[in-house]
């Protein structure tokens, strides 16, 4: 049976478009899979990068908290204590505050709250002493190497803790330790000699002090639970 030239025209142009539809799905899905490939490594090198920056912020923030630790100024400090401490802190400061900039959009959150924590890192002033100035600096420090070690981990963020009162609370600890340390010193002098009228005012002066504290501790708590309560 001979086939007509219709017929056969019919067929190759059938063959040709089929052909042609399957390159074109092949050559679609090609692209599909390319264009999820780069999409993919996009976003781990995105990750990457932004696991990165975090590290750099730890790196950072450690640094400025060992560097404070070091630092033996003595109660307010002299104002050149003040003065040198202030010049190396803006430059801690400027690194710290470049470095959370380059967090990405998609951790605004974690950059929000790391940039509110370095503006918990001040100038010493002079009004508190030292060591109680190094515990509120190496608080806001910590709690933001926190975050920023969760971000590089890839973990869930921290609880949002109020670090006014974390700091305060670490202060008060401080005080009352060195408080009862003093006191426990004289009280083993006396179990030796006689303490002479200086001393005895001041184991008086330690105890107000101790009591003082407790009602600023009763003070905190109550305030904490009126937060909660609202």
């Amino acid at each position: 049976m001979m086939i007509g030239v219709g017929e056969l025209w019919n067929a190759i142009t059938s063959d040709f478009g089929t052909g042609l539809i399957g390159a074109l799905v092949g050559g679609g899905f090609t692209l599909l899979g390319t264009w999820l490939q780069s999409r993919s490594g996009d976003a781990a090198a995105h990750l990457a990068q932004t696991r990165a920056t975090a590290q750099r912020g730890v790196e950072a923030a450690t640094t400025l908290a060992i560097t404070i630790q070091r630092q033996t100024y003595r109660e307010h400090g002299t104002f050149e204590d003040r003065e040198g401490w202030g010049r190396e802190l803006m430059a801690h400061q400027s690194n710290l505050t470049a470095l959370l900039g380059l967090l990405p959009d998609d951790q605004r959150d974690t950059r929000d709250r790391v940039l509110d924590l370095l503006d918990g890192v001040q100038y010493w002033d002079g009004r508190e002493v030292w060591e109680e100035y190094r515990i509120r600096t190496t608080s806001y420090l910590g709690e933001m190497a926190a975050w920023l070690v969760a971000l590089a981990r890839g973990s869930e963020p921290p609880e949002r803790r109020d670090m006014t009162r974390v700091v305060a609370k670490r202060i008060l600890d401080h005080r009352q330790g060195g408080l009862e340390d003093e006191r426990e010193a004289l009280v083993m002098r006396a179990e030796m000699y006689e303490l002479d009228e200086e001393e005895h005012e001041r184991v008086r002066e330690i105890d107000a002090a101790l009591e003082a504290i407790e009602q600023e501790r009763s003070t905190l708590a109550q305030n904490q639970n009126q937060i909660t309560a609202s």
